[in-house]
């Protein structure tokens, strides 16, 4: 009996997965993402710190954006970081998870963070290094002073010409990165990126940009499964999967 009941979930589970939701989704391995990552509703125990931090760093922040010193462009950006963690729980966790589910042992993220998010992507495991790669010296420097102030010391900040010795299972590109740093990612792909790897780019519905670079990479050979989700793309380079491109939406995460 109970051998009878594991076939007759197996089989609601693959007539669900086709059509779930209406996205077609006829993978296991996407249908299990879409379903018990991307939309997971558990608690893991490091959030409320993290959720912490968010305020610790929401005050900080504010004091950036009143500092009269700044030149314009960081003015900008420090203004912009601020607004953008007011609403950014939800897509953090959503990183935590999905970085916790596919287990990478290399990773990196590309251009600028006040941050947050690389906290969450470090205290995934912090026995692995993450790169941060490319990003401004102002922000550089910031974040790596919020950084230590938080007890994250798994981190390596470099240029991107640098990480020409590693090959990344999984690379973020930030929603604010600098164009020649995006183009010479793009130029050199197959050096950052496994042959299995995800990559994850945000804005991809919400800068110009960033579309079409999402658009490009969507069409790629090496990827055969993406995911968007408005506010960000996830790109999938995995052996057995079929080419599929499936819309999503932003609420779609926790």
């Amino acid at each position: 009996m109970p051998h009878l009941k594991y076939q007759v979930q197996k089989r609601f589970t693959r007539l669900v997965s086709k059509h779930y939701r209406g996205f077609g989704i006829d993978s296991p391995f996407i249908y299990h993402i879409v379903r018990n990552v991307i939309e997971a509703k558990m608690h893991y125990y490091p959030f409320k710190k993290l959720d912490r931090q968010c305020r610790n760093m929401l005050s900080v922040l504010k004091e950036k954006v009143l500092d009269e010193s700044l030149n314009v462009e960081q003015a900008f950006w420090f203004k912009s970081e601020y607004e953008h963690l007011k609403d950014c729980t939800k897509f953090n966790r959503f990183l935590f998870r999905f970085v916790n589910f596919v287990n990478p042992q290399n990773i990196a993220f590309i251009g600028d963070d006040s941050g947050l998010n690389l906290t969450y992507l470090a205290k995934v495991d912090t026995r692995r290094n993450l790169f941060c790669l490319g990003a401004t010296p102002y922000a550089n420097a910031f974040s790596q002073s919020i950084l230590k102030e938080q007890g994250v010391f798994n981190l390596r900040f470099s240029e991107l010409e640098v990480s020409n010795n590693h090959a990344f299972d999984l690379i973020q590109i930030s929603r604010t990165v600098a164009p020649e740093v995006l183009l010479e990612f793009e130029k050199n792909l197959d050096k950052y990126l496994n042959t299995e790897s995800y990559l994850i780019i945000e804005n991809i519905n919400k800068e110009k940009g960033m579309n079409l670079l999402w658009n490009r990479f969507k069409k790629m050979e090496r990827f055969n499964v993406s995911l968007d989700l408005f506010d960000i793309g996830i790109l999938i380079a995995r052996k057995g999967l079929k080419k599929q491109n499936h819309n999503l939406s932003s609420s779609s995460y926790k």
